[in-house]
């Protein structure tokens, strides 16, 4: 029993979380505010991670709450059905990847970002850390497709390597056939502590400025968004949100 306990003990609160999320179709009357998720958090592609993402998520968005005095409840709903739960008004606002372009503000109100998703330079534990202006000539690998491609547009004396995964391009950075990879951060900082444990680190604090946080139809509770605004940064403030982000083994930026 002990052993099992051992194994499994991490989704307990996982689990216990799924319990207390509603699922239904209609906004729950008895919360002043209510947010979906995808418990799949399928666009962040981070398999491995939905669990902490979802604790993390459902404990913050709570502690908010308890820090400003109103009752928020958080409920599942799936990818393909999260933004037509939004339209319909059976919740008050989402937790979504999109970024506050232009276009979509004209439809979206956003909040700032609770969790930050952008690239970060991961390099050899041992090698120095040098500002990208001053690697002229290092070879830096990329997963294709990624926006860490728009980083290197800035710096053209850096050699750049492609790569279809981003695992290849970290281990050739252990190995020293290439000077360092961009990854997302979460990536990064999950190969950091466990693959790469003693031989990479990381460089750089996010610099593409993916990320995860709320939104709400234009003009629909534009208090949510300041009420979260808020709180999120009375829980930076006071050590709350570190504390989050270590229990459920994410990364904070680097300051």
């Amino acid at each position: 029993m002990g052993a099992f306990f051992r194994t499994y003990r991490f989704l307990i609160p996982f689990l216990c979380c799924l319990f207390l999320l509603s699922c239904g179709g209609k906004k729950t009357k008895s919360y002043d505010y209510q947010i979906a998720f995808d418990p799949a958090w399928y666009a962040l592609e981070s398999p491995g991670r939905e669990p902490s993402l979802t604790n993390f998520t459902v404990e913050l968005i709570e502690a908010i709450g308890k820090i400003e005095r109103v009752s928020i409840g958080v409920y599942e709903r799936s990818w393909s059905d999260l933004m037509y739960a939004l339209q319909q008004g059976q919740c008050d606002a989402i937790c979504s990847t999109m970024q506050p372009y232009l276009f979509y503000e004209k439809l979206y109100n956003f909040s700032n970002l609770y969790l930050v998703t952008g690239s970060v330079l991961v390099i050899p534990f041992k090698a120095p850390i040098l500002p990208l202006e001053k690697m002229s000539g290092k070879i830096i690998g990329i997963q294709r497709g990624s926006n860490a491609s728009i980083i290197l547009e800035k710096y053209p004396d850096i050699i750049q390597r492609t790569y279809d995964a981003i695992q290849p391009a970290l281990t050739d950075t252990s190995e020293g056939t290439i000077d360092g990879a961009f990854a997302d951060i979460l990536s990064a900082e999950a190969f950091v502590q466990d693959l790469f444990h003693g031989q990479l680190k990381i460089a750089t604090p996010p610099l593409t400025p993916e990320g995860v946080r709320i939104l709400a139809l234009q003009g629909h509770t534009p208090e949510l968004i300041k009420i979260f605004n808020r709180g999120l940064a009375r829980l930076k403030e006071n050590g709350k949100y570190s504390e989050l982000v270590k229990k459920w083994n994410l990364a904070e930026p680097m300051k």
